[in-house]
């Protein structure tokens, strides 16, 4: 049983296709054979839209909320780089060119966590996929054979950790309309 007065770490997440997580889990198996590391599991690839970290669990529909109220359209995401973050330990996939789409989606939730006065990470946005953490890697080649995937759908996220390291839960999910043609 759950203490309902816990806090729960949470974020918002745009969930590739299986298609995508397959061809982005075999290059995080590749990188983690040239950099020692650790890939991260397949079910696990996302790219994070907002991360909210420990927060009460009462806000959960707060967040919900927050969420239904967007009304985007689905886009072409184009991941072309390779990021090595925190001294090397961090290997990510990113994008080079900027989606303005990604970027509204991001940018709206952000305004709607701020509007129902939740507390989110702050930080620059930078669209990535995390593929190898604990990587042993002072240099990776940059680039990468493109990635491409239609983001059709986003979710709030719960992660927990077990003793085989994080599981993702989705507490809710929304679908981005086509695009007008």
């Amino acid at each position: 049983m759950s203490d309902t007065s816990s806090p729960v770490r949470l974020f918002f997440a745009l969930w590739p296709p299986e298609a995508v997580r397959e061809q982005l889990a075999r290059l995080a198996r590749k990188i983690a054979d040239h950099c020692p590391g650790r890939p991260v599991r397949p079910e696990n690839l996302h790219l994070t839209l907002a991360f909210l970290g420990e927060t009460d669990r009462n806000m959960i529909p707060a967040l919900r909320q927050a969420g239904s109220v967007i009304q985007n359209v689905s886009f072409d995401l184009l991941l072309d780089k390779l990021y090595c973050w925190g001294k090397g330990n961090i290997i990510a996939a990113g994008i080079s060119q900027n989606s303005h789409e990604l970027a509204a989606l991001a940018q709206e939730l952000r305004n709607q966590l701020t509007a129902a006065g939740v507390r989110y990470d702050m930080v620059k946005f930078v669209p990535h996929v995390t593929l190898v953490r604990n990587a042993k890697c002072n240099h990776i080649s940059e680039i990468i054979r493109p990635v491409t995937w239609t983001a059709t759908h986003w979710s709030l996220v719960q992660s927990r950790l077990s003793q085989y390291g994080s599981v993702y839960q989705s507490l809710a999910d929304w679908t981005l309309a086509p695009p007008d043609n």
